[in-house]
């Protein structure tokens, strides 16, 4: 199975899944040969990708899952974008169409069986709330899926956080690389309005599910009760909003969403940090265990000053990887190169991040 773009379609192909309309009417049943005059019509619907049927693919033995490929995911934004910047409040007409964005994520990680139980690679880069609100969606419904929630509990969570933030349309201060904490009382209390404001431009919107308003209401709320709206404890929301929670934060601090664009290992130990206080215990060990901490190539310093380049994952222990040494406790260079498993060598640990 593979996504093409509908200009690139020829006639005969055969679809891979289902065809919906925005309104999640299904248009056309997986199985169907795609003819020239079908697929003329697609434009007109607003399709601009289907999945079609790869006449004797197979499956590599060893070939690594791709997680949310960055072409899927630049696409998404993009379609985010295109969407959101038009939008006026509660005139929602074309943001069902979102929900079909995150079908495509969803089922971009679903193509790849093993996909969600493998480290997920994520650098931190500033972003926008339109790419921002497509790392949330990817990241929740991963988690979602790593914790073993039903599909459809699963894309639930995929409209509802890819929906998240629609309320910064509505406010009046920035916040795009701006600690929030740091701005004015009332620069403050607007910025925490869009929760609200986002909840009502929808809460009428048959399309959308019950659980999917709640996470963009609750999405700001904490298991100590300090979060808002309505400074709910974490036994009165949902493992829905749970799951956004902590993926929204997490991305909000490597994009630069309400917080000075930070790294990825500070994200991390934000986390770390604030588990029981702010997130449940266990989403965020599953969601750490998820996060690949140190992406392959990362140059990093270990407690006994040796430096060395990541250069394979141990799954199990995702702060523990494999690193090749290649300068000594005096930063003379070593030949040959070392390779250390941190998870074999348990009183070595990397302290440092140098790039």
């Amino acid at each position: 199975m593979k996504r093409i773009a509908v200009k690139d379609l020829v006639g005969g192909e055969i679809l891979a899944k289902d065809l919906f309309t925005s309104s999640y009417t299904v248009l056309m049943a997986r199985g169907t040969v795609l003819k020239k005059e079908y697929i003329e019509r697609f434009p007109l619907l607003g399709i601009e990708y289907v999945y079609i049927e790869e006449i004797g693919a197979k499956n590599k033995k060893g070939k690594k899952a791709k997680i949310i490929q960055k072409q899927v995911k630049e696409e998404c934004s993009e379609k985010v974008k295109n969407v959101l910047e038009k939008h006026i409040y509660k005139h929602n007409s074309e943001l069902a169409s979102l929900c079909s964005v995150a079908e495509t994520l969803i089922e971009d990680i679903l193509d790849e069986k093993e996909v969600y139980q493998q480290s997920v690679e994520i650098r931190a880069q500033g972003g926008d709330m339109y790419t921002h609100s497509v790392n949330v969606c990817a990241l929740s419904s991963m988690l979602a899926l790593k914790l073993g929630v039903e599909k459809e509990v699963a894309k639930d969570i995929a409209r509802g956080s890819i929906l998240h933030d629609i309320g910064l349309r509505y406010i009046a201060v920035d916040y795009e690389n701006i600690d929030i904490l740091s701005q004015p009382l009332f620069e403050q209390k607007e910025f925490q309005k869009h929760t609200i404001y986002g909840f009502n431009a929808l809460k009428e919107e048959e399309w959308l599910s019950e659980e999917a308003k709640n996470i963009i209401l609750f999405h700001h709320e904490y298991e100590n009760g300090s979060g808002y709206p309505l400074h709910l404890t974490g036994n009165k929301f949902s493992l829905s909003v749970k799951i956004v929670s902590i993926c929204n934060a997490f991305d909000q601090m490597i994009s630069g969403i309400g917080y000075k664009q930070t790294s990825l290992q500070e994200a991390i130990e934000f986390l770390r940090d604030n588990t029981r206080v702010l997130f449940d215990k266990e989403i965020t060990g599953k969601f750490l265990q998820m996060i690949m901490q140190y992406p392959n190539g990362t140059i990093v310093q270990t407690n006994e000053g040796e430096i060395g380049k990541v250069i394979k994952q141990n799954l199990e222990m995702a702060d523990r990887p494999v690193l090749e040494i290649f300068k000594d406790e005096n930063g003379i260079r070593i030949e040959p190169k070392k390779k250390i498993n941190l998870i074999e060598n348990l009183n070595i640990f990397i302290t440092k991040v140098i790039e």
